[in-house]
């Protein structure tokens, strides 16, 4: 994770949206129900051609994001590749 990233993941807008998922999940992991080191994936990540930029976490809709506890996001990340695309 880039020291970019992790400065927009302790903004406010962020920590905001994060609330929500976890809290729409039930703080619970969506694939083992653990309730211990939550995060919250993006199932897919966005290109704004317009902006020639990535979209900031917390813009995406909440249907493009879940919540997994560490270890079921380090292996999801493992397994699969997170698809990018150009909105």
């Amino acid at each position: 994770m880039t020291t970019e990233y992790q400065t927009l993941l302790a903004t406010d807008q962020w920590q905001q949206k994060r609330q929500q998922i976890l809290k729409r999940d039930d703080y619970k992991c969506c694939c083992c129900n653990s309730t211990q080191n939550l995060q919250i994936h993006h199932r897919q990540y966005h290109f704004v051609k317009a902006s020639d930029s990535k979209q900031k976490p917390w813009e995406y809709k909440s249907r493009y994001l879940i919540t997994l506890c560490v270890k079921c996001h380090q292996r999801g990340h493992e397994l699969f590749k997170v698809p990018f695309f150009n909105v």
